[in-house]
């Protein structure tokens, strides 16, 4: 007998179908006449889209959207998520080849061309390009890469006091619990600091003058806009301040209780809970100068094991209770004894037996990232291990503040509990 969730599957795949058979006319793809060009739309998916309602949207396919987005889940998608919506054809476009329903215009690169040449086509510089772009070679560039080549989040060196060049944010608003990157770029050799909620900001040089730092948007801040402060330290010790505005908006998460017996609810006692915090806080506190990580993370389990039971940012409620909380990480379900596996580079700054999480690993990735897997049933590595992505780090158990076997992994920013599950789609920086 099928689940709701199969069945519901085959209702919206039947519902897809019927439309495609009676509507030939929108089904079709229109033919590109001289005064019609395809574009690349970036959509950013908001609160009740779902990938079918996005392509009867925009006449497309739901293979079209996978593909260009190399989505692994097709159900499931999230807001504030960027999707590629490839070769839509509009009439009476401009001459520009590509443009963005977001804001942010893109251009695919063809053979022939160059970083130098597409900074021309659209007046831009070759290093707001390279900006916008995390790129360090302006001289390689691959045939068919989609660059961003105009956003609304970048402000450029006539809006900015010098030596500030460029300013640019990854998200020009930023739901609750996601990490966001900004990047700096200056006209001479200088330092860059700054704060964000009372949150140091730690920059990493990337180039000649280029910088980027991660910002942790806490899980529960109110939504709201706020200031994020840079400054640039000059080599005679001047420094130039700038703010920028954040806009931060509510995070699309749900709410539940967590029932506990008598035995584990002695755990919620505010005494254990805050040594505990302070013991841990100790350690991610610290920031190692470079980071370690590079591309996605990995998946902390195997395919075999991805089974989430409980998602970051889950509005909690203990017992019944009144107070709320928040669900500080990704829980993964699955038995006693199930492999679980480093998810990127990194270092073991803990792995011990903890009251409330159990059996415990906490791995440094550098710049104030940390990731932590809770409630071990064994630790398979110590304390000082360098470890590699997909390196053996425990076994899934149900130790500490459980109500049954799982994985929490967690994700510390400068102390904050940020989405786990960002850091495995994204590429981040």
């Amino acid at each position: 007998m099928m689940n709701w969730k199969t069945s519901l599957r085959l209702w919206a795949a039947l519902i897809y179908c019927l439309i495609w058979s009676i509507a030939p006319a929108l089904a079709d793809s229109p033919q590109v006449e001289n005064d019609q060009q395809p574009i690349i739309i970036i959509y950013t998916v908001q609160p009740g889209d779902t990938l079918l309602s996005i392509a009867l949207r925009y006449n497309l396919t739901l293979t079209d959207i996978i593909r260009a987005n190399n989505l692994s889940d097709a159900d499931f998608i999230f807001p504030g998520q960027q999707l590629i919506l490839p070769g839509i054809i509009l009439p009476s476009l401009p001459s520009i080849p590509f443009i963005s329903s977001s804001s942010d215009q893109v251009h695919m690169v063809k053979p022939g061309e160059t970083l130098f040449s597409i900074a021309e086509l659209y007046q831009m510089s070759v290093n707001d390009i390279m900006l916008l772009n995390n790129l360090t070679d302006p001289y390689f560039i691959q045939i068919g890469r989609i660059l961003k080549v105009r956003s609304s989040l970048v402000l450029r060196s006539s809006q900015l006091d010098y030596p500030f060049t460029t300013v640019s944010l990854s998200e020009p608003i930023v739901m609750q619990g996601r990490t966001l990157v900004v990047r700096v770029a200056l006209a001479e050799a200088a330092t860059v600091s700054g704060t964000f909620m009372e949150q140091p900001l730690f920059f990493y040089q990337n180039g000649p003058q280029q910088f980027w730092s991660l910002i942790a948007i806490h899980a529960l801040l109110e939504p709201n806009i706020y200031p994020l402060t840079l400054i640039a330290t000059l080599p005679d010790g001047k420094t130039v301040t700038k703010v920028q505005e954040v806009q931060v908006i509510e995070g699309d998460y749900s709410t539940e209780t967590i029932w506990l017996d008598n035995d584990r609810s002695g755990l919620l006692a505010p005494e254990l809970v805050q040594q505990e915090q302070q013991k841990l806080a100790q350690v991610w506190s610290q920031v190692s100068p470079r980071p370690w990580w590079e591309g996605p993370f990995w998946y902390p389990v195997g395919s075999d094991s991805l089974r989430i039971t409980s998602n970051f940012g889950t509005r909690r409620h203990y017992n019944g209770g009144s107070k709320l909380s928040f669900h500080g990480g990704t829980d993964f379900g699955g038995g006693v004894g199930v492999p679980i596996y480093a998810p990127a580079a990194g270092r073991v700054v803990l792995a011990e037996r903890l009251t409330v999480r159990g059996n415990a690993v906490l791995i440094d990735h550098g710049l104030g990232l940390y990731s932590g897997y809770w409630h071990q049933s064994q630790i398979a590595v110590n304390t000082g291990q360098e470890v590699q992505p997909g390196d053996l780090i425990g076994y899934i158990g149900d130790t500490g503040l459980v109500t049954g076997p799982h994985l929490h992994w967690e994700m510390r920013l400068n102390g904050v509990a940020v989405s786990p599950l960002q850091w495995v789609r994204e590429s981040i920086p």
